[in-house]
């Protein structure tokens, strides 16, 4: 009887133990998440300016530029690409802190939106006329404490419709209206290949759209498989959302990886130096995903 008791109150102390140490873990990660919210979305520090002298200008200078670009996080190409009366409202939403809040796109993942405090609804950020082949980023999903994000390619401009690929169990896609997830995100950047005409942006947005729907989803990629998967002609096995968007550029000759390990992220596309940004909303303008 005393071996049965003991043995009751040994199993007991394991299972409180086990309770303690999973509560412990659970607490570590909120936290995790928590301080990871603080830096979900950057607000200039600085003043913002009236741009009205600036829209009536027939030509705008390098300075010019700058004054747009620190005012509504569009750079050259993208300011050059919006019509100038929609200035104004590029810079409203790229000083306005709103509310941060989140929502969970898979039981674990948060991903971080925008709220209007007063309305209580989403804010959609206004967006720089998509083209094909553009690439969306964003910081603003995370996983204990570690700010993966997403990212997808842009393969039909005018209905906002990207390639991408959203969670374990989710064969990669196309998904129609896909650019408002970003715009309703608390930050988001567009980038676009340097240095190649529109046409050839949409051929790898085209060939990506006919060759990479139906993956499934696999976050190893690297590691496990190998990473390019389409070497040699080869059919892929997996794919994730950085992947998905890496493997398209990969395929025309474009290694988008910045830092060249077997994982690529949504941040180290961010920082590739074949692409160019053209409209920063929610990121520090100086480090970007810093």
């Amino acid at each position: 009887m005393k071996r049965r008791y003991r043995a009751a109150a040994i199993a007991l102390t394991v299972i409180a133990c086990l309770c303690f140490a999973i509560t412990l873990v659970a607490a570590f990660f909120a936290i995790a998440d928590g301080l990871c919210e603080k830096n979900a979305r950057y607000v200039p520090n600085y003043e913002k300016i009236d741009l009205a002298p600036l829209l009536e200008k027939e030509e705008w200078s390098e300075e010019d530029y700058e004054t747009i670009y620190r005012q509504t996080g569009l750079t050259k190409v993208g300011a050059d690409s919006v019509e100038r009366t929609r200035l104004l409202s590029f810079q409203t939403a790229f000083f306005n802190a709103g509310e941060v809040y989140h929502e969970f796109t898979t039981p674990i993942t948060p991903h971080d939106k925008l709220m209007d405090p007063d309305t209580e609804t989403d804010i959609l950020a206004p967006i720089v006329p998509l083209e094909n082949g553009d690439i969306l980023v964003t910081s603003t999903t995370h996983l204990f404490g570690w700010r993966h994000g997403h990212a997808a390619l842009v393969v039909d401009a005018a209905t906002e419709t990207l390639l991408e690929s959203v969670a374990i169990g989710i064969d990669s896609r196309v998904t129609t209206g896909g650019a408002r997830w970003f715009r309703r995100s608390s930050n988001f950047m567009v980038l676009r290949l340097k240095d190649a005409d529109a046409a050839k942006r949409a051929e790898i947005a085209k060939n990506a759209r006919n060759e990479l729907v139906g993956i499934p989803y696999n976050v190893f990629l690297g590691f496990f498989m190998p990473k390019d998967q389409c070497k040699n002609g080869k059919t892929p096995s997996g794919t994730h959302c950085s992947h998905l968007v890496w493997q398209a550029f990969r395929n025309a000759g474009y290694d988008l990886d910045s830092t060249g390990g077997p994982l690529v992220t949504a941040k180290d596309i961010s920082h590739s130096p074949y692409l160019e940004v053209v409209q920063v909303y929610g990121f520090d303008l100086d480090t970007l995903w810093g």
